[in-house]
């Protein structure tokens, strides 16, 4: 049976109903069960936040699941079955809504650490509904068997060009919207099933070189965050330390579903960066720690590697990078120290050692091959079901129906609709 359509009620805030359900609970999934009424209530409790500031947002599931976990795995006594794992975190829901902590000031929750800025939760929230619109299954449609793989690779591409236009940006606000864009991406990857569908798709090449390219990115901002003072404990972004547990989590076991090599070489650069920033583990998710112990001992193909060679690597990054041939993250090469070729991303009065300064990671060099490699067409919304033709959509339903004939186009084109 077929996931149940809604649109979206008009309204000033941006969020979709179902991040909203319940808690309001975490990211939008299929399994929400929010209303429009609870979703019109909250625009009426006030204002939303401005773009850049910080909100509180419950604790994810995923979380609670890796804290159960790892009680398993210490055999402890706090570890539950699934029935009561569930029953403890509807528990927890139901406690965030008597606090009203969903949109809150970190100010007001000051043990709270589960804080995001609000344009990276409207991003999660859109990344989240756009990823459940290129699943057939929830149209009752039949197409091809990696669709939605293909969709998921869409979509994060059209992240990194995102990325692209906020590092190019001279804006007062670019890191920020870098950032908006990172922690977006780390929080949503971790929810539902969507970091499996994303590796297991058919497409392996473009999925390892566009895992490469989002490891890039990562590496990128927190540069820059280095470089501007602010990758530190206090750092004034507030999510820095869970971000990058997010993506620890996300690249700790890669290679086990066959993304490995230079793809995820970076990996070793995040837990550098983490160890640099001297950030707390507890201010992180509940398995972040035992992540970057194995990170810290393996290769890029989870191999063990020697003590010696550990203790060698232990606290190079960015610096390290910048002073040296060592290549940029991903698959780009190492380059000669002889004067550079003039091309079009020269400026004039940029030297080079403030060029380098800037792009350490060479995300110019590593997005321009990956988009290279991806012509004629790098993103779009091919495998975006709403934004098929009806005929299009009729001919692939199994009942041979539009599944969205009455959604009106405007609404299909603006993304507002969830799926439940």
């Amino acid at each position: 049976m077929p996931s149940a359509k809604k649109q979206k009620t008009a309204r000033g805030s941006k969020a979709s109903s179902s991040s909203t359900a319940s808690a309001p609970a975490p990211p939008p999934n299929k399994n929400s069960s929010a209303t429009n009424e609870q979703d019109g209530a909250s625009s009426e409790e006030g204002e939303d936040p401005a773009p850049y500031d910080y909100i509180c947002i419950p604790r994810h599931f995923f979380d609670f699941q890796g804290e159960n976990w790892l009680a398993r795995q210490n055999k402890s006594s706090d570890y539950v079955s699934n029935k009561t794992f569930n029953k403890r975190y509807k528990s927890y829901l139901e406690e965030v809504v008597k606090m009203n902590l969903f949109k809150a000031s970190p100010s007001d929750h000051p043990g709270h650490k589960w804080v995001i800025m609000w344009n990276a939760y409207l991003k999660m929230d859109l990344l989240g509904r756009k990823a459940e619109y290129c699943n057939p299954d929830n149209f009752n449609m039949n197409m091809y068997t990696d669709w939605r793989g293909w969709g998921m690779q869409e979509i994060l591409e059209r992240e990194m060009i995102a990325f692209d236009k906020a590092f190019r940006s001279k804006g007062p606000m670019r890191i920020e919207d870098m950032w908006v864009i990172i922690s977006a991406i780390g929080l949503w990857l971790n929810n539902e099933d969507y970091m499996d569908v994303l590796i297991h798709n058919e497409d392996g090449d473009t999925t390892c070189e566009l895992i490469g390219l989002l490891v890039c990115a990562l590496l990128t901002v927190l540069a820059a965050i280095e470089d501007a003072g602010e990758l530190k404990p206090d750092s004034r972004f507030l999510d820095l330390t869970l971000v990058i547990g997010y993506y620890l989590e996300l690249l700790h076991d890669l290679p086990d579903y066959g993304i490995e090599g230079d793809c995820i070489r970076g990996r070793k650069e995040v837990v550098n960066y983490f160890k640099k920033g001297n950030l707390d583990t507890d201010k992180a998710l509940s398995t972040t720690k035992v992540r970057l112990e194995k990170l810290e001992k393996v290769n890029e193909y989870d191999e063990e590697i020697p003590q010696e060679s550990t203790e060698e690597n232990t606290g190079s990054g960015v610096i390290q990078a910048s002073q040296s041939s060592t290549p940029a993250k991903g698959k780009g090469k190492a380059k000669g120290k002889g004067k550079r070729k003039r091309n079009e991303d020269d400026v004039e009065g940029e030297t080079s050692a403030t060029k380098k300064k800037a792009d350490v990671w060479d995300w110019t060099g590593n997005f321009k091959k990956y988009k290279k490699g991806r012509w004629p067409v790098m993103g779009g919304e091919h495998y975006d079901i709403t934004k098929m033709s009806r005929s299009d959509r009729a001919e692939a339903a199994y009942d041979g129906k539009d599944p969205l004939a009455d959604i009106p186009v405007k609404d299909l084109k603006n993304n507002l609709i969830d799926i439940l």
